[in-house]
């Protein structure tokens, strides 16, 4: 992931969550998102206000599924 005037993996490296996963057994998911000024998102953000759809907070939203199905590959 490249550093650039967005949150780039910024949040991975400062949050000191690696670390604290590494020490506790833990996997982190980090979920990415794409730039898109069709879909309402310039920059990149995680869907917290609806521009993936309705139900962007529900179980049925089309992020939270694909988290779900990363923990699901990684055997959760």
């Amino acid at each position: 992931m490249s550093d650039n005037k967005f949150v780039g993996d910024r949040f991975a490296r400062e949050s000191r969550l690696n670390e604290y996963a590494d020490t506790n057994d833990l996997v982190i998911l980090y979920p990415q998102t794409d730039i898109s000024l069709l879909r309402g998102n310039p920059q990149g953000c995680w869907d917290w206000w609806g521009y993936t759809g309705s139900d962007y907070a529900q179980k049925s939203g089309p992020q939270m599924r694909a988290v779900l199905n990363e923990v699901h590959a990684l055997g959760g």
